[in-house]
Parts: C-alpha cells; structure tokens; sequence
C-alpha cells in the first residue's frame, strides 16, 4: 500500500493521494461506524418503544382492575368477586378472600348493584415490573332502600406487580 504524493504546477504544494487500498480500509471503517450508531440509535427506539407499550398495558389494566373491583351486583356475586380475585396478587388478594365470607351475605341481603358509568386512569409511575395508577370512578349504585341510582365517586390508589404477563393489583387504596 503506497500512497502517492504530487506537485500541483499552479502553486507547488505537494499534494497527498491515497491509494486504493487506504480508500478501501476508509470506507470499511466509515462503515463499521455507521453500523454502531444504527444499532445504538435502534435499540434505544425499540427499548423506548417496549416501555411506552408496557406503560400502556399497565394503565390498562389498573383502570379494569378499579372497574372490576367497584362492580358489584347481588346476582352475580361470585362472578364478580371471581374477577377481583383473578386480577389480585399478593396481600390484596389476601385481604380480598378473607372479606367475602362478610361481603357476600351483605350485598345480596340488601340486593346491592353497583356498576360503572365511567373511569378515568392516570399512570402515576411505572417500571418494567410494578406500575402505580390513579383511577377515577362514578358508580351508580342501588340497593333495597334505594331504587333510583345513587351516583358514587371513588378515588382509588392501585398498586400492580406484573405476574408472567399480566398486570395484578397488589395494593388498593381509596384516596381523597
């Protein structure tokens, strides 16, 4: 590999010219870079991408979590309390199982149903594992004292552990 030097005639200055091989180990080089910053620049939109989709699912699901919690109808008591105890984990599905011996006898005495109008969710902070949501809820609710709906709002605090790939609540809280 010889690189060639020349004498331009107009000013003198001796001018260097690169041989072909120089110019080949440049472009492998030039190459090799590109490929880096492709991948960098790749993984880092795939990571953020993954997160924002993870994010998404969390809240998703601690919004239904807060659904599935204030429904509650006579009629359907098992099914209902069924679906809260499948989307728990932890101390709250605890805590949960260990109430509905008292719940159940209570909500079909006084046929309570209480379903759910709307429900706004915010993600407070997440992470690849644990996610905390914000939900807002209006519930109409009636029971045998009251026919006509009586409109509730509850605030509730959620906490979620990703189990396997689902999102469970492992703490719920009604917050003000």
């Amino acid at each position: 590999m010889t690189d060639a030097t020349t004498t331009d005639q107009r000013t003198g200055a001796r001018l260097w010219r690169p041989s072909a091989t120089a110019l080949w180990w440049l472009a492998a080089v030039l190459l090799v870079a590109a490929v880096a910053v492709g991948a960098t620049l790749g993984r880092a939109a795939w990571e953020a991408r993954a997160e924002a989709a993870n994010e998404a699912e969390a809240l998703a699901a601690g919004k239904q979590l807060a659904v599935n919690f204030v429904t509650m109808r006579a009629d359907s008591f098992d099914t209902d309390a069924a679906r809260v105890v499948a989307g728990a984990t932890g101390g709250f599905k605890k805590e949960y199982e260990s109430t509905l011996s008292q719940l159940k006898p209570v909500v079909v005495e006084n046929k309570t149903s209480s379903t759910v109008e709307r429900a706004e969710a915010s993600l407070v902070s997440a992470d690849g594992d644990s996610a905390r949501v914000l939900v807002g809820v209006v519930a109409p609710t009636t029971n045998a004292a009251t026919k006509t709906p009586q409109k509730k709002t509850y605030r509730l605090r959620l906490d979620l552990t990703k189990v396997g790939t689902e999102w469970k609540v492992n703490n719920l809280e009604f917050v003000s």
